[in-house]
Formats: structure tokens, sequence, C-alpha cells
């Protein structure tokens, strides 16, 4: 009986992953799409979803730790941040790449580094207390 609830798990955990990360996905389209005007909502609140988006879209290939996946995600974050101030696409000729300055971004903004941080401590709540605890039953 054990093993069952063990496989019940390990099937739905990347489906819920993958139905949270759609989420985030979809809020992100929104974001840009509604409130281009917005830089509080475009800015601040869309940099905390795409915190989100990426752990929760690593979160259906593989159950990371929580906390080591999200101190990952903050550091990839921090280091796309960091590169922006570096100007990298410039450096690499991609200044008018639109993938590129999607991916990579184009300008640095200090402010980024506290929206990633509270995405980061907020993804980690909502993994620990509501994911796993109540979504997926499991105790960490």
């Amino acid at each position: 009986m054990k093993y069952k609830r063990k496989a019940e798990i390990s099937l739905k955990r990347p489906l819920v992953y993958l139905s949270l990360s759609m989420i985030c996905f979809i809020a992100c389209i929104l974001i840009v799409k509604l409130f281009s005007d917005n830089q509080f909502i475009r800015g601040f609140i869309g940099d905390i979803i795409i915190i989100w988006f990426i752990y929760f879209f690593i979160k259906v290939f593989y159950d990371f730790h929580a906390a080591k996946l999200t101190i990952f995600t903050l550091a990839v974050a921090f280091t796309t941040e960091f590169l922006q101030y570096l100007k990298f696409t410039t450096f690499l000729g991609l200044e008018h790449s639109i993938m590129a300055r999607l991916i990579l971004g184009s300008v640095f903004d200090p402010y980024d580094l506290l929206a990633y941080t509270i995405g980061a401590i907020l993804v980690y709540m909502i993994d620990i207390r509501i994911v796993k605890e109540n979504i997926l039953n499991m105790k960490q």
C-alpha cells in the first residue's frame, strides 16, 4: 500500500508543477499585454512571477529540495541582472535581438533584485506550505 501511495505522488507531482508553471507563464503574458504602462505591475510583480515560473518549471522535471532550488533560482536571476548591468547583450552584439533581450533583459534595475528576492521567498513558502502539504499531501 505504501508503494502505491508513493507512485501516485510521483505521477501527480509533475502535473501539479506543470500546471503552476503554466499559470505563471500565462500571468506573465497577461501582465505584458494588459499592464505595459504600469511599471509596478509589469516591472516588479512580473519579476516576482517570473521567479515562480522558473522554480515551478524546474520542479516539473525533478523534485529538487525546495531550499536548494530557491537559492539556485535566485542565483540565476541575480546573474541575469548582473549581466544586464554589464550590458552583456551589447557585448555579444545582440542588442537588437528580441529573443536575447527577452531572455537576458536589457536594463539593470536594482529593484529587480528586491523583486527576485521577494519572489524566491514567496515561492519557497508556496511550495512548502501549500503545494507539498495540501496539494501533494507530503511533509518535507
